[in-house]
């Protein structure tokens, strides 16, 4: 299972893409991934980077992705352009090791992909 772009709230709303600690680990429990989404608080991609590093403690490196929708937000994004993708990176980086940073970009979603195809 993959909830492609979401964010933490303790308390979500009725008809928001937030879901509670409870809910990301649910996805986590069946080997899914849960993309953040680079929306709501998040002012940069420092925080963006922060927000993810958030979901991690929460599930797990195994568990989480970039969830961008950059042609789909209706507001500002932390993320501007995916030219900022490298920016993102290294932010990251910061944070974790190379192997855990490639897993955030795109591995954990490609694991789901080839378990899929399996």
């Amino acid at each position: 299972l993959i909830l492609s772009h979401t964010a933490l709230s303790d308390r979500p709303s009725p008809w928001t893409r937030l879901i509670t600690s409870d809910h990301a680990r649910a996805i986590a429990s069946i080997g899914g991934v849960v993309g953040i989404w680079p929306v709501q608080q998040v002012a940069n991609v420092s925080s963006y980077a922060e927000a993810i590093a958030r979901m991690v403690d929460v599930i797990g490196v195994d568990h989480v992705g970039i969830g961008t929708d950059q042609l789909g937000l209706l507001g500002p994004s932390s993320l501007p352009s995916y030219a900022d993708l490298p920016q993102l990176a290294a932010a990251l980086q910061a944070k974790f090791n190379a192997a855990d940073v490639a897993k955030l970009l795109g591995g954990n979603y490609r694991r789901v992909f080839e378990a899929c195809l399996a």
